[in-house]
């Protein structure tokens, strides 16, 4: 493959304003001062205008030069998306301080445990995702309209209905059900305990 043109990448974050450092390292690197894209935004932020415009100039042979793989990304999950276009446009990424180089069998294998470690990481989103809407159930909070009056609402408002002991907002507090729910489900009770006698 052909050398093709250096590009470099630097970030700061809104309260940070000291570039030197970073590119300092790039223009020894051997990125032309004038080929390095400068943005100043959070890592977390994915739209990001000149990480795109860095991106949109590679070609086959370039290199894309950072001064640590952190500016590109906060997460291994985006960093690996951010990897995986540059090499999909058949330039190579290059991370002066992390020592890596995406062209070399090194790079590779950075690569692919990079990949393993955003795999790891989609799955705890979606497993935290899936326990915390558990919990939620467990804690009978409700996501989205109200409960209907169910066959099996109904049934343990009645029991708590027929229990003097129990409360309406005890009952209510233990069922995750409002007052209105409540009368409504009482109701509906009633009416199905008369629909026998009054076939009878």
């Amino acid at each position: 493959m052909d050398a093709g043109r250096k590009f470099g990448y630097s970030r700061v974050s809104t309260s940070d304003q000291d570039w030197s450092l970073q590119l300092d390292a790039l223009i020894k690197a051997g990125v032309d001062d004038r080929d390095i894209y400068r943005e100043k935004a959070s890592g977390a932020k994915r739209d990001r205008t000149e990480l795109r415009r860095m991106i949109d100039q590679l070609r086959p042979g370039d290199q894309a030069t950072v001064y640590r793989l952190d500016r590109l990304a906060r997460s291994q999950l985006h960093l690996l998306q951010i990897v995986e276009e540059i090499e999909a446009r058949g330039a190579k990424l290059v991370s002066v301080m992390d020592n890596i180089d995406t062209s070399t069998a090194t790079g590779k294998m950075v690569v692919g445990v990079l990949a393993v470690l955003a795999e790891f990481e989609r799955n705890l989103l979606l497993e935290r995702s899936a326990a915390g809407r558990a919990i939620a159930r467990q804690r009978q909070t409700r996501f989205g309209r109200p409960p209907k009056i169910t066959d099996a609402l109904i049934r343990q408002v009645m029991l708590a209905h027929d229990d003097p002991a129990t409360t309406v907002p005890e009952t209510c507090r233990i069922l995750g059900i409002s007052r209105s729910s409540y009368y409504a489900a009482l109701r509906a009770g009633q009416r199905e305990a008369m629909e026998p006698a009054e076939a009878a």
